[in-house]
């Protein structure tokens, strides 16, 4: 959703004019030892601040800041609260939920300036996970999709101006209620959908969503059937100490009987994490948007759309957890016997992760829909 109010924009003064960027997030010690945990944040953090934050300014020319990189002999903690304050723009990584970062967050968003969110969608802290952030995977595809969102963000705010997030609008407002619509688009679009029909649409999605768990389902039960009726015979080359040759023929059957189903599970989860994605950021900002209304005032639908979020979430991993669990031990056990189970099983093992991920955000929203009901 975008704030469409007129005090609800940071306008920028001026085309030409110089932007300063503050990026705050977790930062580790580059001076601990390899393989520590604080080795491995200070890496983590600094390949998304080298390959999201860095990459994105640099593309607008935005002079851009991190907390160990800051200049002079001055003390470091003035520095930062300065910059917290004065930056033009604050890019927050909030991966972790590390203190500091939400203190140093705390403080921006009490200044009213332009502020964005990025994370790993693992690690969001909920308290601030309805805000709207750019939510990534943390592999090269993940990173460069986060990218590109920025830079999107960046060139929106750039041009057009740059939201005031919730905390702020209602410092400023004294509680007042703002009027929010989906889209970038000015209160007097007649074409643009408020709330009752993006609601609308998203309880249209949420049943695409049901439909894509249940192509996933039938294609694990399918992978399920076909693993029971080979085992059979590989514990009888196992019984009777059967040579090499033989097991390879048992499982290049195995491999061309479960080719189906894998095929059909990478398929269905495919399409759910993209559908999952597209929707994501919507469901969320319309979950925010509810929580600043008073009860009474919700339009019709919402409740609705509240109670198909829990219930996604209570149908989608009902009984299929324990399954998933035993087919990742089953792959991993596999990967190694053959190089044609190696492929399936490599391919299997993309799809459970989809789904883990899938059941990591469905759980996301119905956690928050839970908090409003």
């Amino acid at each position: 959703m975008t704030v469409v109010s007129p005090s609800a924009v940071v306008v920028p003064q001026g085309k030409n004019r110089s932007w300063t960027c503050f990026a705050i997030g977790p930062i580790g010690d580059r001076l601990a030892a390899p393989d520590t945990p604080e080795r491995e944040k200070y890496e983590e953090a600094l390949e998304i601040y080298e390959s999201v934050t860095a990459a994105a300014c640099k593309k607008y020319d935005i002079a851009l800041w991190r907390a160990d990189e800051l200049p002079g002999s001055g003390e470091i903690t003035e520095q930062i609260c300065r910059l917290v304050r004065d930056a033009d723009i604050v890019i927050a990584d909030l991966g972790g939920g590390n203190a500091n970062v939400m203190y140093e967050l705390g403080m921006r968003h009490a200044t009213g300036k332009p502020t964005i969110q990025i994370g790993d969608h693992k690690k969001l802290p909920f308290d601030v996970a309805n805000i709207r952030t750019i939510r990534f995977e943390r592999t090269p595809a993940g990173l460069v999709r986060a990218r590109k969102e920025l830079e999107a963000a960046l060139e929106a705010g750039l041009k057009d101006g740059f939201e005031v997030l919730t905390p702020a609008r209602i410092m400023e407002n004294g509680g007042g209620s703002e009027t929010l619509v989906t889209g970038a688009a000015t209160p007097d679009d007649p074409e643009e959908p408020g709330l009752v029909e993006a609601t609308a649409f998203l309880e249209t999605e949420l049943v695409m969503v049901s439909q894509d768990f249940d192509d996933v389902t039938k294609a694990i039960i399918a992978l399920g059937d076909v693993t029971e009726e080979s085992v059979p015979s590989i514990d009888r080359l196992n019984r009777r100490g059967a040579p090499p040759k033989d097991y390879l023929v048992a499982f290049s059957e195995f491999s061309r009987a479960i080719d189906g189903p894998v095929d059909a599970l990478d398929t269905a989860t495919a399409r759910l994490s993209e559908r999952m994605k597209d929707i994501d950021g919507s469901i969320r900002n319309i979950l925010a948007f509810v929580a600043e209304l008073p009860e009474d005032d919700r339009p019709d639908g919402v409740d609705d759309l509240l109670r198909q979020l829990v219930g996604l979430d209570a149908s989608s991993t009902s009984g299929m957890a324990g399954d998933l669990s035993t087919m990742n031990e089953v792959m991993d056990g596999v990967k190694g016997l053959s190089r044609q189970l190696r492929k399936r099983a490599v391919r299997i093992s993309t799809s459970l992760k989809r789904l883990d991920d899938v059941f990591l955000c469905v759980n996301e929203w119905a956690e928050m829909a839970r908090a409003l009901q």
